[in-house]
């Protein structure tokens, strides 16, 4: 049974600014017209983009994705799990609902139906303050005060990305402080790791677990990241949405992903697992050394490998979904996203994880999980 609609906005890693990581997340199937997000790294420019794309694409283009390396468009199947349940653009049930709240939005020019879709995300869950994340919500914060929207925006995190935007982000100097606005229409809000948090307009419960993301290249000192769990109340289905991550230090005393996956298999049965969206930046043939904070291939196997063991099942993780985000285009020859999925599989088999499904995060898609 699908329990999820994930919406990827943006899933680029980098360097290049287009579509950085964003996911809009919805219950499968409900034709409410309220969304929340995961990272802030695209937004309008995106969600135009894909109403434009839904209205003109001709038949048979949805078969080819954006690459730019052997060719400018590649088959989707290059990219995803012959089982993986995508759709191109948003997802039915959701412009179903847009159009349940009047004629007028049938009937609407693209521009104004891109500010009611992100009207309707009312929450965002921050993973960390780095740019790529968190951009696209910032420049598009102003529109909340246009005069036909009524809605408010909170954005969610862990102190360290909390405490950063409020100091560093929205402070009048890098940009207005929104925050402080009589209105108060858009607030910053602050989670506790670990601890389970009831989603304001879905029956979800949302744990935040902190992880690592390098060092700092000034002070040395540690920067962390966000895994988020999303768990259905009804269903108990969840999801895992990762923000950048690397293994655990050995230099440092927090087992972090250790502890991380712990809890997941104490307390998701694997069914009830449908899937996880997590970053692999760079190709096998990256150095330690040139990762920076983020997984190659072989550290992803290495977790989901620790996973594997504390699950215990003769079948491996048959049937789980991996959705692999954040690969950055570097000038290769081949497509590395299609270099780090291949790379993937053959670790996987080698290390019998059984029928694990991979994929690409592909921007302007719909997965239903």
């Amino acid at each position: 049974m699908v329990v999820f609609e994930i919406t990827i906005l943006g899933a680029n890693g980098g360097p290049t600014e287009y579509g950085t990581q964003c996911f809009i997340l919805k219950p499968a199937r409900t034709e409410d017209p309220e969304l929340i997000a995961v990272d802030g790294g695209a937004g309008m420019y995106q969600l135009r983009e894909m109403l434009v794309q839904g209205r003109n694409e001709n038949e048979g283009d949805d078969e080819l994705v954006p690459s730019f390396y052997e060719h400018d468009r590649e088959p989707i199947e290059f990219f995803i799990d012959s089982k993986l349940n995508i759709q191109k653009g948003l997802s039915k049930s959701l412009l179903q609902s847009l159009k349940r709240q009047g004629e007028h939005f049938e009937s609407a020019n693209t521009m104004k139906k891109t500010y009611e879709v992100f009207q309707g995300i009312t929450d965002y869950y921050i993973t960390h303050p780095h740019l790529d994340h968190i951009s696209g919500l910032v420049v598009n914060s102003p529109s909340i005060y246009e005069q036909e929207n009524s809605k408010k925006k909170t954005i969610w995190g862990l102190p360290h990305t909390i405490d950063v935007l409020q100091k560093h982000v929205f402070n009048d100097l890098i940009w207005p402080d929104l925050t402080a606005e009589r209105s108060r229409k858009l607030k910053l809000k602050c989670l506790n790791p670990k601890e389970v948090q009831k989603c304001t307009i879905f029956p979800w419960d949302v744990i935040p677990f902190k992880v690592h993301h390098g060092i700092g290249v000034k002070t040395g000192a540690p920067v962390y990241s966000t895994f988020y769990i999303f768990r259905d109340r009804k269903s108990k289905d969840c999801i895992i949405v990762c923000g950048d991550v690397e293994q655990d230090r050995r230099e440092s005393e927090e087992s972090l992903l250790e502890e991380f996956w712990s809890y997941v298999a104490k307390n998701i049965p694997l069914v009830h697992l449908k899937g996880i969206l997590v970053e692999c930046s760079c190709p096998l043939s990256s150095k330690p050394e040139q990762l920076y904070g983020h997984l190659s291939p072989i550290y992803l196997i290495n977790e989901l490998s620790n996973l594997n063991t504390l699950y215990n099942s003769s079948k491996g993780l048959s049937g789980l979904n991996v959705i692999v985000t954040h690969v950055k285009s570097t000038p290769a020859k081949r497509d590395p996203r299609l270099t780090i999925l291949e790379e993937l599989r053959f670790l996987a088999e080698e290390r019998n994880l059984g029928d694990l499904r991979i994929s690409i995060a592909l921007e302007g898609h719909t997965l239903f999980l």
